[in-house]
């Protein structure tokens, strides 16, 4: 697919006219009708503002090869990354006496949303275990003050 081609898709997808788009990328319609015919191509800095405006990445504008419109794959390895740290910081939690047990709940429940990693499920519920034993006998020293 051809640059022109794209840029033709992303306007319609949006349901814009080549006018609405170029009032968006502050150009003529007659300069969008050249890049989608391929007669010609925007500058820089109006191809970074199509990336933005329509969430698409350069390499997807610019590659002919490129089909497809994922924009940032990187952004999707951050997200998995912040998952797993976000499911061990639940599992460490799920250790600490009196509410660790919900904290470890919780984020089991996230772990399986998420980046269902079974051995740190399995430590979460450890974890919930050893919150429940060290909570009691809290509450048994409590009760006759040990």
């Amino acid at each position: 697919m051809t640059f022109g081609e794209k840029i033709t898709m992303i306007r319609k997808e949006n349901n814009l006219t080549q006018e609405q788009f170029a009032e968006m990328l502050n150009v003529s319609r007659q300069s969008v009708s050249k890049w989608e015919l391929g007669i010609s191509f925007p500058d820089t800095e109006k191809l970074i503002r199509i990336g933005k405006l329509f969430s698409c990445s350069l390499d997807y504008l610019l590659k002919d090869e490129i089909e497809s419109k994922d924009v940032n794959q990187l952004q999707e390895s951050d997200h998995a990354r912040i998952n797993y740290y976000l499911g061990a910081f639940y599992t460490y939690l799920s250790f600490s006496p009196i509410f660790g047990f919900l904290v470890g709940i919780y984020g089991i429940y996230h772990q399986k949303q998420t980046i269902n990693n079974r051995k740190m499920i399995r430590l979460s519920i450890v974890g919930i275990g050893v919150s429940l034993a060290l909570t009691a006998i809290m509450i048994i020293g409590i009760v006759f003050e040990l």
